[in-house]
C-alpha cells in the first residue's frame, strides 16, 4: 500500500506531460486606405468626381453593396480612411456622361481592380461613355401623359393622365445595371399581390453631344433615343426609350402606342 503514492503521481505526471500547449498570437491586422487621382482624356484632373468601392465584381455591376463612396478634390484626388483590409477591390469612377466604365472590358469580364496594399496611387482615367447617365441608375415613374389634339389649331400636345392612372402603375420603376441589365419593376409597392419584374437588356447611346441629340415629340426637351430588349408589352406598343440630354434635367421618357392613331408617354425621374 505505500506504493500507491508513487503510482498516481506517475500516472498523473503522464497526463500533464500529454495535455499539449498552445500559444497564441496576438498580431495586429494591417489595414489600408484607398488613395488615387481621377483623370480625363486629356490627362486633366476632374474635379468632383464619384468614386466607389466595391467587394466583387457582381456588386460593381450592380451597384449595389458600396463599401466605401468618395469624391475628388481640386486637384483630382481621393483618399479614404485606412478601413480596407489587405486583398482585391473593384472601383467605379463617374462623373455627368463620363466614367471608368467600358463597354468592351465589361463584355469581357474585365473590371476596374485594384490590390491592397497599393504600391502607388491609382489612376483612373475617365471617358465619356453615356454610361454615367444610365449605369448603376434607378429611375422611378413620376408621370403618364397622352396626345391630346386641338380641334381649333390641329396640332397636338401631351396631356397628364397621372391622377387618372392606375395606382400599380405609379410606382413601377426601372434600373439599368453596368453589365448593361435592365430590371423592369411593375406594381412591387402598391401591387404586393402580383409583383412584376422583368428582366431585359439595353444598349447606350455611344455618341452623346448636343448636336446627336433630338427633339422629344410635342415637346421642347433635347433627347436621344437608345435600345432596349426584353420588355415584350413595351415592345408590342412600339415603345421607344430616350434619356434627356440635359444633365440638370434627369428624366427619362417612354413613347409609345395607345392606339393606332394616339400614343402615350411615361416620364421617369432618376432616384438620388
Amino acid at each position: 500500500m505505500k506504493s500507491l503514492p508513487s503510482t498516481i503521481t506517475i500516472i498523473l505526471g503522464a497526463l500533464f506531460l500529454s495535455i499539449p500547449v498552445i500559444i497564441t498570437s496576438c498580431s495586429k491586422k494591417e489595414f489600408y486606405k484607398i488613395e488615387g487621382i481621377v483623370l480625363d482624356p486629356t490627362g486633366s484632373p476632374v474635379v468632383n468626381a464619384k468614386v466607389e468601392v466595391f467587394n466583387n465584381p457582381d456588386d460593381w455591376l450592380t451597384g449595389l453593396h458600396v463599401v466605401a463612396t468618395m469624391k475628388s478634390d481640386l486637384i483630382g484626388e481621393f483618399k479614404s480612411a485606412k478601413i480596407f483590409e489587405e486583398g482585391d477591390y473593384y472601383i467605379f469612377v463617374e462623373k455627368y456622361d463620363t466614367s471608368n466604365w467600358n463597354i468592351r472590358d465589361v463584355e469581357k469580364g474585365i473590371y476596374p481592380m485594384i490590390h491592397l496594399p497599393l504600391g502607388n496611387r491609382t489612376i483612373q482615367n475617365v471617358e465619356p461613355s453615356n454610361m454615367g447617365l444610365l449605369a448603376n441608375t434607378s429611375w422611378e415613374l413620376s408621370n403618364t401623359l397622352e396626345e391630346y389634339s386641338k380641334s381649333a389649331v390641329g396640332s397636338a400636345e401631351w396631356k397628364s393622365n397621372w391622377v387618372t392612372s392606375n395606382n400599380c402603375e405609379k410606382d413601377n420603376s426601372i434600373h439599368f445595371g453596368k453589365d448593361l441589365s435592365m430590371h423592369i419593376d411593375e406594381g412591387q409597392l402598391m401591387c404586393k399581390n402580383s409583383p412584376n419584374i422583368l428582366y431585359g437588356s439595353f444598349i447606350p447611346p455611344m455618341v452623346f453631344n448636343q448636336y446627336s441629340c433630338d427633339r422629344l415629340l410635342h415637346t421642347s426637351e433635347n433627347v436621344k433615343i437608345f435600345q432596349y430588349e426584353g420588355w415584350t408589352e413595351m415592345k408590342e406598343k412600339n415603345g421607344e426609350m430616350y434619356i434627356s440630354c440635359s444633365q440638370s434635367t434627369g428624366q427619362l421618357y417612354i413613347i409609345y402606342d395607345i392606339t393606332s392613331t394616339k400614343k402615350g408617354l411615361q416620364v421617369y425621374s432618376r432616384r438620388n
